[in-house]
């Protein structure tokens, strides 16, 4: 006769199978944004290889709103049984520490299950700033007369990234703020504001065609798509540290046979050779398992909150 540990363990291993095989509704990969932006296009990325993967149809659901809280909250609310997962970025941490109050805990009421990759933050000026290097930048923002940037709103990770610049310098600089990132990407290559920070991707075009003057990436290691901008550890400010992840989370208490399958299920998607060019096209780094992931989003929350109520950051 089997132990009866092992009979109980078989029997939710495959109470987990039967969750995902079962006829029925969809998965639904919640995306807290509104669709046709980066987090969305990576969920539609990842839903059809997944589901095939999955023998269950997978599909993207906006619900966007409030900086992503209208979103997660849903994923919080919802019963850990496989049917709804989240796909979100470090806007989870972000808002933890700028939102005075949530409908959920950030830290404990969905749990991580893979990270699909991290995505590079660059810091841009106006080429007609007429500054080359990140310490040229540091050196006019002492100088008189305040440098402004731009930023899509107060708590964003844009603003959070120019503030992080301005404290590793020890500036004071002006925050104009607007309702995207296009707008303000318009301004500052029409002179109006001096510099923003944003994902390397959405940067590497006017970079490229020289509209914008790259200075620094907020990493220790250089961005593959653009290799001759230095880190930021190397321009001289070594704390200006900061990425933009990628990842799937489920709701607190999915039973831990269930959250392996979609670990593994993920892990095949993001290795498929096309999936993995996309993904790399988009700039995604280092995808990584549960466990790496969990280390991440806590080692971040533990970082990011002091810090973000230290700096004064909260939204209305």
């Amino acid at each position: 006769m089997k132990p009866l540990k092992t009979v109980i363990a078989a029997l939710a291993l495959a109470a987990a199978g039967s969750a995902l095989a079962q006829p029925g509704e969809a998965i639904k990969i919640i995306v807290p944004f509104a669709a046709g932006g980066p987090t969305d296009q990576i969920a539609r990325v990842i839903a059809t290889p997944l589901g095939a993967i999955l023998g269950k149809p997978v599909v993207v659901d906006n619900r966007g709103g409030a900086g992503g809280v209208v979103g997660v909250g849903v994923v919080a609310k919802s019963p850990p049984d496989g049917s709804t997962l989240l796909l979100t970025t470090s806007s989870l941490v972000i808002t933890a520490g700028t939102v005075p109050t949530l409908p959920y805990n950030a830290h404990k009421d969905v749990e991580p299950v893979y990270l699909l990759g991290e995505v590079q933050t660059l810091l841009v000026v106006r080429p007609s700033l007429g500054v080359n290097t990140l310490q040229e930048l540091v050196a006019k923002a002492k100088g008189p007369g305040k440098l402004n940037y731009g930023s899509t709103g107060v708590g964003g990770t844009m603003h959070i990234g120019a503030e992080l610049f301005a404290r590793a310098a020890g500036v004071s600089m002006v925050h104009v703020p607007y309702r995207g990132a296009a707008p303000a990407l318009v301004d500052l290559m029409a002179g109006t504001i001096d510099l923003v920070n944003a994902d390397v991707p959405v940067l590497r075009p006017y970079v490229k065609d020289g509209r914008l003057k790259a200075l620094a990436i907020y990493d220790t290691k250089r961005s593959p798509q653009l290799p001759d901008v230095p880190t930021a550890a190397e321009a001289g400010l070594p704390a200006l540290q900061m990425n933009n992840w990628y990842g799937v989370l489920v709701p607190a208490g999915m039973a831990p046979e269930l959250k392996k399958k979609f670990e593994n299920a993920l892990d095949q998607v993001v290795h498929q050779p096309e999936i993995a060019a996309k993904l790399a096209e988009a700039g995604f780094i280092g995808p990584q398992g549960t466990q790496a992931f969990k280390a991440k989003l806590d080692a971040d929350f533990k970082h990011w909150i002091p810090w973000l109520k230290e700096a004064g950051i909260q939204t209305k």
